[in-house]
């Protein structure tokens, strides 16, 4: 419980919507991969086809576009760092949730990011389009 300004006591509202890492291993679970939580670092699964070495995989989660990204995610090192993008249906129910599964090089010239000195841009639905339920790329 957490207490506001005013005294009293309020329960903390909890979200009637998995976390999209929750959804991601759901869906990589019914795939056939074999799928972990990172002790590493947030909003990252390990993700193991077959007998191959476990891949990262970054998840990025949205109710609405675009998904807001930092420049640095975009490095060229990370180019082979596959990204699954994940876009909340507004009914806010499972079967209305998208994945976009690329790779951050295959994305890195798609990045948008405003004039500004701001190391954040953007990248929009319609530049992920293609990469709709690309899982195959995990193999």
């Amino acid at each position: 419980m957490s207490e506001t300004a005013g005294g009293k006591n309020r329960r903390k509202r909890k979200s009637r919507v998995p976390a999209g890492e929750d959804l991601v291993m759901g869906e990589l679970l019914r795939r056939g991969f074999e799928a972990q939580l990172s002790d590493r670092k947030e909003h990252v699964l390990l993700v193991q086809a077959g007998h191959a070495a476990p891949k990262p995989v970054q998840v990025k989660t949205v109710h609405s576009t675009p998904w807001y990204v930092r420049r640095a995610s975009f490095d060229g090192s990370l180019a082979d760092q596959v990204t699954v993008y994940v876009l909340l249906g507004l009914e806010r129910v499972i079967r209305s949730t998208r994945f976009f599964v690329a790779r951050i090089g295959d994305l890195a010239a798609q990045f948008r990011q405003p004039p500004t000195s701001n190391p954040v841009g953007f990248i929009d639905a319609k530049l992920v389009e293609k990469y709709e339920d690309n899982w195959e790329i995990l193999r």
